[in-house]
């Protein structure tokens, strides 16, 4: 299936220790952290796993998934391996459909990309006789169960509705969600006083303070209507009311902000009340300012779209791609989204018709990538891995995995992905 900073993970028989290569020391700014440390702590559990597995490996990422070859320890006592089963001479009928980085339909009618050469590499050592068909994500399943395709090739994402009408081969990259979204009116746009993110933030804190404020004046005016005549010397203001209340505004505010100087004191029973009242009162309120202000600065990050869970997604107006892994799984969460076909999907994104775009990383940030104005963040919602699709019960699926897991642990494995999907800063 389908699958924007891409990662990619090779596992090779190094003698060095199962360990996992830190990105480049970079100074990170703030809106990046949090992805950053996201990415850190699964590239972590995943080096992790593998050296429980008993395996070694060298992780290499680059951003959007990972390249995975594993390969058995040397000292590693196999019985001699069985004999390869036989493939057949006649021409097979191949199918797939654009979709880059891993099928891209060139101008002369040839065929390139990742999952492409992938086949092609495994098709010549195997000795396959094969031609493409071009179809559409659809196509290449109905192609396999009705008969009319003998494999199928692209970013096919290993799910168990689809194994249900294929075979699948080992799986060959692993990759996750991703969301494209328009980036912040911040981004490039060093004069702040101008920066409409700047009035957002302004009004939004405003509004919060607004209301404190109002709260504040509600509490000084019932502290001076108890205090007035009981404590002249403090709350009366010498008998001018502007000045009664402006004491009573500071020791409100005071008493708020935890200070509490003891220059004014209640002395009613009222007066004491509603001060005990405020102090419990006024901890909650600056709770909650101090919530929102964090909440805020998240917020503007992306031009006030914040996605960090299940629940940020269904408050958004989300396009994907009909037929798609990505649709798969926003309909499975309940989720609503428009839909598109994928060269409209970026489109809908630029010209607001959605608020964000869902779709396989790497695709997204491959067709980003000489779009400016959109940005793809990482969605650690779910793992996809992509394999090759054969015909139920096809004799080509163990030839095929045995080929192919010496492929993608070589160095041209890496290479390849690194061509399409060079690693990211």
């Amino acid at each position: 299936m389908r699958s924007s900073e891409r990662e990619q993970a090779s596992i090779s028989g190094s003698s060095e220790p199962c360990s996992t290569k830190p990105d480049s020391e970079v100074t990170r700014s703030a809106s990046q952290t949090s992805r950053w440390m996201a990415n850190r702590t699964f590239r972590i559990a995943f080096g992790i796993s593998v050296c429980i597995m008993g395996r070694r490996e060298d992780i290499r990422f680059s951003g959007g998934g990972l390249a995975v070859g594993l390969v058995n320890q040397p000292n590693e006592q196999l019985p001699p391996p069985l004999p390869t089963p036989s493939v057949t001479k006649q021409k097979l009928i191949v199918g797939l459909a654009v979709d880059p980085p891993f099928v891209i339909h060139e101008p002369d009618g040839s065929w390139i990309g990742i999952s492409v050469e992938l086949w092609q590499q495994v098709a010549n050592q195997i000795g396959l006789n094969y031609e493409f068909r071009e179809t559409d994500l659809r196509g290449r399943f109905e192609g396999l169960a009705q008969g009319w395709l003998d494999a199928t090739v692209g970013p096919l994402t290993i799910t168990a509705q689809r194994e249900q009408v294929c075979d699948f081969t080992h799986a060959y990259y692993v990759s996750g969600l991703g969301v494209a979204v328009l980036k912040s009116s911040t981004t490039g746009n060093e004069n702040l006083i101008f920066n409409p993110a700047f009035f957002r933030f302004v009004w939004s804190v405003s509004k919060v303070a607004l209301a404190l404020l109002a709260v504040l004046a509600v509490v000084a005016i019932l502290i001076w209507l108890c205090e007035r005549r009981t404590n002249p010397t403090q709350f009366s203001g010498q008998g001018h009311p502007v000045r009664g209340l402006g004491a009573s505004l500071w020791w409100a505010a005071g008493t708020m902000a935890s200070v509490g100087y003891g220059d004014l004191v209640p002395r009613t029973l009222l007066g004491r009340t509603i001060a005990i009242i405020w102090m419990f009162v006024s901890l909650v309120l600056v709770s909650a300012f101090t919530a929102t202000m964090a909440s805020t600065l998240t917020a503007e990050r992306l031009a006030g779209v914040s996605i960090r869970s299940l629940e940020d997604l269904r408050q958004l107006k989300i396009g994907a791609v009909e037929h798609s892994s990505s649709a798969d799984f926003l309909r499975a969460n309940h989720i609503a989204f428009t839909r598109f076909s994928f060269t409209e999907l970026l489109n809908a994104v630029k010209r607001k018709k959605v608020q964000a775009a869902v779709d396989d990383e790497p695709v997204l940030r491959y067709a980003a990538r000489n779009q400016p104005q959109l940005t793809v963040l990482s969605l650690h919602l779910d793992t996809e891995l992509y394999g090759f699709a054969l015909r139920e019960g096809s004799l080509l699926r163990e030839p095929i995995n045995r080929v192919l897991l010496q492929k993608i642990h070589e160095p041209a494995w890496i290479n390849l992905v690194a061509k399409y999907l060079p690693a990211s800063s």
